[in-house]
């Protein structure tokens, strides 16, 4: 503001103007505050609102008469960038009032996403900025819930499918819309409507319901064009056309192909692949398609237009009673559900080779691993039928697919096989029984092993090395799971270690790659292997190589520990191995927690001790079988050192004592007198080690130095003041070693089968 003065005028005039301007402005400013300071009600506000344009005026003007005319104004204004007029219809709106229809009406309408952003703004507030439309998440939460109740509800969604065959044309396309809000149990619901039904106008109106259910209603579609049957599969074929189903392209093919006898049921699949612009494939070509898609889902290439998810909705179909079914799997599952459903189709196709046989029958057991069944009944008659060389063929298919439970399954049915075939070499090379009982894997070792001693060879064959090494390996595989650690850094090393000790294994922290490569690979529990990133030489590349060429550790989750600036690095070597992991390194438990978490997701698990003991008191049993009655396996007893430990376990310790018995080496006569020889293990123990060790000198002789006899001697003598028991044990002993008659060296009665 400027002010002119004439200086002509008298002073006195010229003050006195200035002293009224002023005062007015003073005035002025005072009002001005009190108006900042008592802010317009919701009603003025809006009162005055129209002035602020004509899009404001327009919505002001809209009815908001309703629930859903009430939220369109506000969601509206928060789209103009008018939040004090949408928060002043908020504020003058009872939306408590709204009853449940009303507010699962409004979720359907606008959405989630609109919804949530009132919630956003309520829950956006500071100490410097107050909350806004007080009261939206909770009114917002009760809308998605009612939203998702009815959604759900069966009587609803029931009378929705009832109505889409209603008389009157408007309630059928209002049962359509409502129908298409319900998702995947509205779906299911029409389907299996559509299954159950005979009547071709009633299956019409169905049909056109579910078109507004894409792609809800694709899962569901794959299943019942793989296991439905009748006008059912018809319509399905019909369906997936209709919607253009890409995923559907080998079964619609199969169909066209013959794959079901009905003639409707193949018109219909062809006019769909007709519809898609597809060709429609004559027989030979309909198994490749499913070899392609089979690859593509063995692959991890998504064959479906769902968004990825942590877990996946696995369908299927039952043709009898027209129901589906339903189960959550990961997306590893899915691919193997997946794959196993085109696999079983593939192996019952015209032109179907002995290769896609065999692979229906491995998914069929990958299947029942998966889902802890027993493997279908046609997947097992087809079992039933192959022969020794044949189940060898699905086994070392199995393994070269790393199809690890189709594998153990294979080498189960082996060892129920008579023929000795099952372990024969084929043109020179191992056979695939016992080429497994060196894999990688734990588990199918052990299977396969227990497969070859139930076949009990009498003469050597090709990978007969394989079976001492696991022999000895199992027996010694009685103790905690074990874990690896390396860091150069000691302490860091030592405090990892420590965490993975307080839940449950025995870790063993190193310095250096190569200490860690020679630790792993002689671990017969190991179950996890930790390496920091900056491990030096050799490098972390190889390091993982080495331990993925080695058959202990080639199956072994393995975890690289990295710093953040060296993140990427290890995570191109993780690209490479499935079973390897690069995470930031853990500072704390929750971190210890969840990286254990990761590897449990890639095949670490926690093998129980007693499983692993079961094991062991098995292959030492099988040992002393072996020992006692004869072998054709060369190497078996250069492991014989593992009964020096084993036979101090309490649950170990009678199948070792019956191996040690048996066994021709100077170590385990000098082991069995030094348990014996003990006065702090329990006297029978003591006495049927005495026994073992008069069998073993009857078998073999003596093989004990004169200073190890002389030892024995002084432990006589100086066991005077010993009870009676042990007096009697220690001069028996003697006995044996004097080569005097003694009822502990009569070998019948101390026979490993004893």
């Amino acid at each position: 503001m400027f002010l002119w003065i004439d200086s002509s005028r008298p002073t006195a005039f010229v003050s006195l103007r200035l002293a009224s301007l002023a005062l007015t402005l003073l005035v002025g400013q005072q009002l001005f505050a009190q108006d900042n300071e008592t802010p317009l009600t919701d009603a003025a506000l809006l009162a005055d609102a129209a002035k602020r344009g004509p899009a404001v005026a327009a919505v002001l003007d809209s009815p908001r008469e309703t629930p859903s005319g009430k939220l369109l104004a506000i969601l509206t204004l928060l789209d103009l960038g008018e939040a004090d007029l949408a928060e002043a219809i908020w504020n003058t709106s009872a939306q408590a009032d709204f009853d449940d229809d009303a507010c699962a009406a409004l979720a359907t309408q606008f959405g989630t996403a609109r919804l949530m952003r009132l919630t956003r703004r309520e829950m956006s507030a500071t100490d410097e900025t107050p909350a806004q439309f007080v009261g939206a998440k909770k009114f917002v939460n009760r809308c998605l819930e009612m939203a998702s109740q009815q959604a759900r509800d069966p009587q609803r969604i029931a009378k929705l499918v009832a109505e889409l065959n209603d008389p009157s044309p408007p309630m059928r396309k209002a049962a359509r819309v409502d129908l298409a809000a319900t998702g995947t149990a509205g779906a299911v619901a029409c389907l299996e409507a559509l299954a159950q039904s005979e009547d071709e106008s009633v299956r019409a109106n169905l049909m056109f319901g579910l078109t507004n259910l894409h792609p809800e209603v694709e899962p569901l579609l794959l299943a019942a064009l793989a296991d439905g049957s009748g006008h059912c599969r018809r319509d399905v074929a019909e369906l997936a056309g209709y919607l253009r189903l890409g995923p559907a392209t080998p079964w619609l093919a199969a169909l066209a192909g013959g794959l079901d006898n009905d003639p409707a049921v193949a018109s219909a699949a062809a006019a769909a692949l007709q519809k898609m612009n597809l060709p429609v494939p004559t027989r030979r070509d309909v198994p490749t398609f499913f070899r392609n898609e089979i690859k593509r889902m063995e692959r991890g290439v998504a064959s479906n237009s769902r968004p990825a998810a942590s877990l996946y909705q696995w369908w299927t179909f039952e043709a009898t009673t027209g129901s589906f079914a339903v189960r959550e799997v990961s997306i590893a599952g899915y691919q193997v559900l997946a794959a196993a459903r085109l696999a079983r189709t593939l192996g019952s196709l015209q032109g179907a080779t002995a290769d896609d046989q065999y692979g229906s029958l491995i998914s069929a057991f990958q299947v029942a691993k998966l889902l802890g069944t027993e493997s279908p009944a046609t997947a097992q008659k087809f079992a039933a039928t192959l022969g020794p060389e044949q189940l060898g063929e699905v086994l070392a298919k199995a393994v070269k697919e790393n199809k690890v439970a189709a594998a153990i399954a294979c080498a189960k049915l082996l060892g129920e096989q008579v023929d000795s075939q099952a372990f024969r070499s084929t043109g020179g090379r191992p056979s695939p029984l016992a080429t497994a009982v060196g894999h990688a894997d734990r588990e199918l070792r052990y299977e396969a092993l227990e497969a070859i001693m139930k076949l009990s060879p009498q003469a050597t064959f090709a990978g007969a090395s394989n079976v001492p090494k696991a022999l000895w390996e199992f027996a010694a595989g009685a103790s905690a799971p074990e874990a690896v650690v390396a860091s150069l850094i000691a302490v860091r090393g030592s405090n990892w270690a420590a965490q993975l000790r307080e839940r449950g294994l025995n870790a063993t922290a190193v310095t250096s790659g190569s200490q860690a490569l020679a630790i792993a690979t002689e671990s017969p529990s190991l179950s996890l292997i930790l390496l920091d990133s900056d491990i030096g030489r050799p490098s972390l590349r190889e390091i993982a190589f080495q331990l993925r060429s080695h058959s202990r550790t080639g199956r072994i989750p393995i975890a690289v520990l990295s710093s953040l600036s060296g993140l990427d690095r290890s995570r191109r070597i993780a690209d490479h191995d499935d079973r390897l992991i690069a995470v930031p390194r853990p500072h704390d438990e929750v971190a210890m927690d969840d990286l254990l978490r990761q590897l449990n997701e890639l095949g670490y698990s926690q093998e129980s001790l007693e499983r692993r003991t079961q094991q062991a008191v098995q292959a030492l049993t099988w040992i002393g079988q072996l020992l006692e009655a004869g072998h054709p396996y060369d190497e078996l007893l250069r492991g014989s050192a593992v009964l020096q430990e084993t036979v101090y376990m309490p649950e170990l310790a009678e199948p070792s004592l019956r191996a040690l018995a048996v066994v021709g080496t100077a170590g385990s006569q000098q082991t069995l007198l030094d348990l014996a020889s003990q006065n702090a293990q329990p006297i029978e123990l003591r006495q049927r080690a005495a026994t073992s060790f008069a069998t073993n000198i009857t078998r073999f002789g003596k093989q004990l130095t004169a200073a190890e006899i002389h030892r024995q001697y002084d432990r006589y003598n100086a066991s005077e003041a010993a009870d009676e028991a042990t007096q009697q044990l220690l001069s028996r002993m003697l006995d044996v070693l004097e080569g005097k008659n003694s009822p502990m060296a009569n070998p019948k009665d101390a026979s490993p089968g004893t």
